[in-house]
């Protein structure tokens, strides 16, 4: 399947406070999309309305054409799939229950998992690197571990649309890189539509096809790394110099501060 995600001046917050208005942009099958923006400028807020747990107080998201708030939740959990910050996982759970949850909306009332959902959760393990973690209960994991966990539970979710909110927060080195070299398999290979945010403008730089830059409740802009990632646009959001050199090595947008 290739669905667009799409936002139309959409206006997102709490109770009856916008945290961000007019937002209109667009996710396309095989693309990157990364989310930028100072802390507490709404960029968590954006995928929770992106994904229909928090709704609209204006605007629409469209999933191929569909209105999400249209669709049922079973139906909703089959085109997008998420990865958020804070998750209570059941502690007891081992690793493997928690990535079959991701296969719930392909499943009946009472329905057990089949052995072709059991294979498609070990796969997802495999691609994010926790097969060996599949009978440990989820308490005993770090936030790294279980962070990949989650990852392949919205993997085993088989969706057109991922998002993903900073995925890489509590992981080391080695697995951000493989976590968003994977990230860049599913739009690229798989032809997911996929959001995320990220902290880490640098690997912005890297993985991100395209860029929407958030500022004073609004998209301020939205462009390639390159047209982003500089230090005009960065200072004057940021509040703080902003340095932009060629990375040495592929001349991507290197980011430094002071």
């Amino acid at each position: 399947m290739r669905y667009e995600l799409r936002l139309e001046r959409a206006a997102l917050g709490y109770g009856m406070e916008p945290v961000l208005q007019d937002v209109t942009l667009s996710v396309q099958p095989g693309e990157i999309l990364a989310i930028v923006g100072p802390n507490g400028v709404g960029k968590s807020t954006l995928v929770k309305g992106a994904c229909g747990s928090l709704p609209l107080m204006d605007g629409e998201v469209l999933i191929g054409g569909q209105n999400l708030r249209e669709l049922k939740p079973d139906r909703r959990a089959r085109m997008v799939s998420v990865v958020s910050q804070a998750v209570n996982l059941p502690p007891s759970f081992c690793a493997l229950d928690v990535v079959l949850m991701g296969r719930t909306p392909y499943l009946g009332w009472l329905e057990q998992e089949s052995d072709r959902d059991r294979q498609i959760a070990m796969e997802a393990m495999a691609r994010t690197e926790t097969i060996d973690l599949a009978e440990r209960p989820i308490g005993e994991l770090s936030g790294g571990e279980q962070q990949r966990v989650l990852i392949a539970r919205a993997l085993a979710q088989s969706t057109p649309v991922m998002l993903l909110d900073e995925p890489t927060a509590h992981l080391d080195l080695r697995h951000q890189d493989n976590l968003l070299k994977l990230v860049r398999d599913l739009a690229f290979v798989d032809n997911l539509a996929v959001m995320i945010t990220l902290h880490d403008l640098n690997l912005v730089a890297r993985f991100a096809d395209r860029v929407a830059l958030l500022s004073d409740g609004r998209v301020r802009k939205i462009g390639t790394p390159a047209e982003i990632l500089t230090p005009d646009e960065l200072a004057e959001v940021y509040g703080i110099r902003i340095h932009v050199i060629p990375h040495p090595l592929d001349g991507k947008p290197l980011v430094l501060s002071g």
